[in-house]
């Protein structure tokens, strides 16, 4: 059985991209103040560091457009390519307004 990714690998990679994240979460709390919440989700990075597929698990965030924007996002993270195997890993965000 070939090696996953480290936990501590995807959080370096995940904690890279938080600004990006942060910035489409900016782009509407300035539509909805109110907005706030976790968002759950699980995704699968392929050996070759893509991001193959990613599903909410659970979103407080109630705004599909936002929900839309975040998996894309996500979708669009690149992992090093290793010689692992596929990794599926779930995630999570907390939104609050700063």
């Amino acid at each position: 059985k070939t090696a996953s990714r480290s936990a501590q690998e995807i959080r370096k990679v995940m904690d890279s991209t938080k600004a990006r994240v942060d910035a489409i979460y900016n782009r509407a709390l300035r539509k909805n103040p109110a907005l706030e919440g976790n968002f759950k989700f699980e995704m699968v990075i392929e050996p070759n560091g893509s991001v193959s597929s990613v599903r909410i698990i659970s979103s407080e965030l109630d705004d599909k457009a936002l929900e839309a924007k975040l998996l894309a996002r996500i979708r669009s993270i690149r992992f090093e390519a290793k010689g692992v195997s596929r990794t599926t890993v779930e995630y999570d965000y907390t939104f609050l307004p700063s």
